[in-house]
């Protein structure tokens, strides 16, 4: 909290291989995106508790909180740069 910009959060695992397909994609969208957006990656297997707190049920899934820190958007599946960007900007 004490921001104004949202945060994508992408939740993965190093073993999924449509998360490894997306991780380019994301950082490609980070760059185009800038200061726009906080961009954030998690490994589900790492953190087991935030998954589950997250409700995280497939990999990727991508959940997008707006600058008060409430999940305004998610979705479960591998996005390319231009998916990952139209799921934000709706946000902005």
């Amino acid at each position: 909290v004490g921001t104004t910009t949202p945060l994508l959060l992408d939740v993965y695992a190093t073993w999924c291989g449509p998360c490894q397909m997306m991780a380019p994609q994301l950082a490609a969208a980070a760059k185009e995106l800038g200061d726009t957006v906080r961009v954030a990656k998690i490994d589900s297997d790492k953190y087991t508790q935030w998954a589950s707190r997250l409700k995280v049920g497939g990999l990727p899934t991508v959940i997008v909180f707006g600058p008060d820190g409430v999940e305004v958007d998610r979705i479960e599946g591998a996005l390319m740069k231009d998916g990952l960007i139209n799921l934000v900007q709706r946000h902005l």
